[in-house]
């Protein structure tokens, strides 16, 4: 079956019966995507105010975009690179003419990240090649439905539904499978009240501590009233940090809010830079929070930060791009997508150090493919020999060495 043959093979759709027929999407729109019903009113760009929650989806999405993705094929044992897929150039250098695979990336993980979808139109030239994988904003998609057993996706600027199979889909927390859910549906409150202390401290520093209150005496005042909310309200609209306020003839102002002392602002605010960390599922140190850190367990959380954190994102990259940009046949021969995440480790060398020495001295990597790591040319050919400890033997090395020995 030739290419364009096989990926026609990719557009059948299966047969399903149609009671399964109807909407995913289409009056849950707010729910699956933008956000809650919270009071709060809760949308993407209100969260992004809040320092912790953009240094979060920012470090997430820097890491899903830098980490190199490439298509393989396992024939046997061994693993063959294939830059030679018309899909290679398309997760790993161009994905279209617009953007870089590590702007694309991450426009991607950033959506996916804030409103647990991220989508993007695979064009095709007239071979049947994927050329092209161009981004589509979440906010464009109308509808995602079932009919007759093909799912489509309804996205305004296009004349027809996109078949399933036309669009790489990532979709993060999920109920159903087939759309995610953002995490701001359910973090809503929690990020309105950050804030909201976040509003409060501003509004305290503006007005120099100085907010609502009464003016009080023991006299009564008859007339004049007006005249004196009017005054006060002149004075301390003042801009000038030097304003000064005169009270005479016993009158004493008594504010009535709550002082940031007696809101405990500062134990508010680490607060929830700890709940943003739990909601994006990242440690806080990565989000600059480094009460809880020693330079005895950083590696560690950072160790688990690649492990729990980026790892399981990255996972899925990989099973939609190769399920969506690989023929149903090349997958049946083998091909898949792979991330390397070793890239993780380029800056800090005393890991990457000793992991390659381990490797090498372990005899599962030989030198000359730690050099290649390192974006080395090969060394002799001595170097493409795999090392093996003294002091280990296997069985067949044990049974030889007896024979020599004449045992």
């Amino acid at each position: 079956m030739g290419f364009n043959g096989a990926f026609r093979e990719m557009f059948t759709p299966q047969k399903r019966s149609s009671s399964t027929d109807g909407s995913y999407f289409g009056n849950y729109g707010g729910f699956f995507s933008l956000g809650s019903s919270s009071v709060y009113g809760m949308k993407p760009k209100t969260a992004l105010k809040l320092s912790a929650f953009y240094n979060g989806v920012d470090q997430i999405s820097n890491d899903i975009a830098k980490i190199p993705f490439a298509i393989y094929q396992k024939d046997g044992s061994n693993r063959l690179s294939r830059p030679d897929h018309p899909a290679n150039i398309l997760i790993s250098t161009a994905p279209n003419y617009l953007m870089t695979s590590f702007v694309f990336r991450k426009t991607m993980a950033i959506s996916y990240l804030i409103r647990g979808n991220a989508l993007a139109k695979i064009k095709y030239n007239a071979s049947g090649y994927p050329v092209s994988t161009d981004f589509i904003n979440w906010d464009l998609v109308k509808d995602i439905r079932l009919k007759k057993g093909e799912l489509l996706y309804d996205v305004r600027g296009y004349d027809k539904p996109l078949l399933a199979s036309e669009v790489l889909h990532f979709k993060n927390f999920s109920h159903n499978g087939i759309v995610g859910v953002g995490v701001i549906t359910y973090a809503a409150q929690q990020l309105g009240m950050a804030l909201e202390v976040q509003q409060f401290s501003a509004t305290n520093f503006e007005n120099k501590g100085v907010r609502q209150g009464v003016i009080q005496t023991d006299k009564t005042i008859e007339k004049g009233k007006d005249k004196i909310i009017a005054g006060w309200k002149t004075a301390m609209g003042e801009k000038s940090p030097d304003r000064i306020v005169v009270l005479d003839d016993g009158f004493k102002f008594q504010p009535i809010n709550i002082t940031p002392q007696e809101a405990q602002i500062i134990e508010q605010q680490k607060f929830n830079i700890e709940d943003i960390a739990r909601w994006l599922n990242i440690a806080p140190h990565k989000i600059k929070s480094l009460e809880q850190s020693t330079n005895n367990n950083i590696e560690q959380q950072s160790m688990d930060h690649n492990s729990d954190t980026i790892q399981p994102h990255i996972t899925n990259f990989e099973q939609e791009y190769a399920k969506k940009l690989c023929t149903p046949s090349e997958l049946k021969d083998g091909y898949f997508v792979r991330a390397n995440m070793d890239v993780l480790l380029r800056t800090d060398i005393k890991s990457r150090s000793e992991a390659y020495a381990r490797a090498v001295l372990g005899g599962w990597r030989n030198r000359n493919e730690i050099r290649e790591l390192e974006d080395l040319n090969a060394g002799p050919e001595i170097l493409d020999e795999y090392l093996t400890p003294v002091n280990t033997f296997t069985e067949s090395q044990i049974d030889k060495k007896l024979k020599e020995d004449g045992k």
